[in-house]
């Protein structure tokens, strides 16, 4: 196209030069009302061309409906449908065309007055393209200052611990409620290591009880999650759910990571408690499971003991019943030898009675009850029952049981159970017979009642004595058990906060030292959960199992 009179050229008249010197705003005429022209209008409106005064004074579109041309519309700038109208406007110092159309102008340069002048295709495309980055850069600033003030907001307002943290270990920022729990100033963070910090440490924290999300996270570039434990001495202790996010970088920087602290120690704790009713409560089932084995074995011995009196009982009661029949006149001598029959009936009955009495009470499932109870009775209680069983694999039984016992606090039935399951562990150990001592005594000392249940056994192989508390670890055949007796008197030490502690020597037998703390020693979480430790068996085939 012709651009000799189409252009701003350098060659203008002075008149004209002076015309455009922007001494006053610039009128423009536009051609094209669409997006290009509603970017142009909103720039002239927020007044971002201030070294350009310029006015807008008319737009054309044959499209009433496109956005520039609506726009236009209600600031009340003159609107045509057709753009040969706008050369006639005397205000018009310049028309740009904004729609693409190169053909427009051809249409319009011959009908232009000579002050105005016209912007060609290229130029006028070039400045449509600059007027819609112009209004992008600003909807994206306008975008970007929103996103910083709600991240501001959320960084400022959330309730959960944050940390923004390089790739160094070093704190680059942090937001108040973390500060608040610190109860230091910002400054005094900003720059420092994460875990001098957080745990006063020298060194970052990654152990088995502390792992660190962090390393985790700038290994693999994904998130990651762990709990940790932190020691106040005035809130006491605090567990936090720790969970790591990469955050992003150019590339060449050092990569960050968010770190987010959520307190869940109210969590933790009642997951706890519910851990521990569930554990007590599979006790208790267990105990009572592994006493139920223990009555069969009882009741298989027991029978013997109790078919002998009841077979006397019935031949007295029939020799008297006999002598009756015949009818005749009972002597001197026959009321007395009916007087020894019944002594002698009364004494096996209440024998028989009194094996079923005790063999009933050890079945019983009970609730778990903290009493003070006495040793010594329970032991004899224990070993009445298991008596008869002793005397059938010819085991001698020794008691030395000191009188000057304290009292211990302890569940009775459980106790009972602890005792039961050593002592048949001692009888089973002795199938061809030997000695089985039982010796109580006071440790003033530990402020400990002490209980030694001794057998002259087969002992327990070096290999195995580490395993003994294991839970269905046996070395017996399928018909003898299955594993639990022992477990379950490390349960029940543990719920009494006993000890219990195992001298074995293969071939010679072995012994099981019991201790229990002496009543108001210590005595306030019994029957509660404790933590335990054991130690490895050392030399001479011995296990210590603590569980204070």
């Amino acid at each position: 196209m012709a651009t000799a009179r189409a252009k701003i050229s350098n060659d203008l008249p002075h008149d004209q030069e002076k015309h455009l010197s922007f001494a006053k705003p610039l009128k423009i005429a536009v051609i094209g009302g669409g997006t290009r022209c509603a970017a142009l209008l909103t720039l002239l409106e927020k007044n971002r061309l201030r070294e350009v005064p310029i006015e807008v004074v008319a737009v054309a579109d044959h499209n009433p409906d496109a956005p520039g041309f609506k726009e236009a519309k209600r600031r009340g700038i003159y609107t045509t449908r057709d753009f040969r109208k706008l050369v006639n406007l005397p205000e018009v110092d310049l028309i740009i065309e904004l729609t693409g159309n190169e053909k427009l102008l051809e249409e319009v340069l011959p009908f232009l007055p000579p002050q105005v002048q016209v912007l060609d295709y290229a130029i006028s495309k070039l400045l449509g393209e600059i007027i819609l980055l112009s209004e992008g850069c600003n909807e994206c600033n306008i975008e970007l200052n929103f996103t910083k003030s709600f991240v501001a907001a959320l960084w400022n307002s959330v309730a959960d611990r944050i940390l923004l943290i390089d790739e160094d270990y070093k704190i680059i920022d942090i937001n108040p409620s973390m500060l608040a729990i610190l109860g230091a100033k910002r400054a005094d963070v900003i720059g420092r290591y994460c875990y001098q910090v957080m745990h006063q440490s020298m060194s970052p924290c990654n152990t088995a009880r502390r792992p660190c999300p962090l390393q985790e996270t700038l290994r693999t570039g994904l998130s990651a999650q762990a709990i940790h434990e932190h020691h106040d001495p005035n809130t006491g202790i605090t567990y936090y759910e720790v969970v790591t996010y990469p955050f992003p970088h150019r590339e060449g920087e050092k990569m960050m990571v968010i770190e987010i602290f959520r307190d869940i120690t109210s969590e933790f704790k009642e997951q706890v408690d519910a851990t521990t009713k569930r554990i007590k409560k599979n006790l208790a089932r267990l105990v009572h499971e592994d006493k139920m084995i223990a009555l069969g074995k009882l009741v298989a011995s027991s029978v013997h003991e109790i078919n002998n009196p009841i077979s006397g009982i019935h031949a007295l009661s029939k020799l008297m019943y006999s002598k009756l029949e015949e009818g005749g006149i009972l002597t001197d001598d026959d009321l007395v030898e009916f007087k020894n029959y019944l002594a002698l009936i009364s004494k096996e009955s209440a024998r028989c009675g009194e094996i079923v009495s005790n063999l009933l009470s050890f079945s019983r499932q009970q609730k778990m009850e903290a009493r003070k109870v006495d040793i010594n009775e329970i032991l004899r209680t224990v070993l009445t029952l298991c008596r008869h069983r002793m005397s059938l694999q010819k085991i001698e039984l020794e008691e030395h049981l000191s009188e000057d016992l304290p009292e211990v606090i302890g569940d009775y039935n459980h106790i009972q159970q602890c005792f039961i399951n050593v002592v048949f562990n001692a009888i089973e150990a002795m199938p061809e017979g030997g000695t089985l001592t039982v010796r109580t005594r006071y440790e003033a000392e530990k402020k400990k009642v002490r209980v030694d249940i001794c057998d002259t056994g087969c002992g327990i192989p070096e290999e195995n004595i580490s395993r003994i508390f294991e839970p269905f670890f046996s070395t017996k055949t399928d018909d003898k058990g299955v594993g639990l007796g022992l477990s379950v008197v490390y349960g029940i030490m543990r719920e009494h906060r006993g000890s219990i502690f195992v001298d074995s020597k293969p071939g010679e037998g072995t012994c099981f030292i019991i201790r229990f703390p002496e009543a108001g020693v210590n005595n306030n979480g019994v029957l509660k959960e404790r933590n335990h430790k054991k130690r490895t068996p050392g030399s001479g085939g011995k296990k210590d199992c603590s569980c204070q």
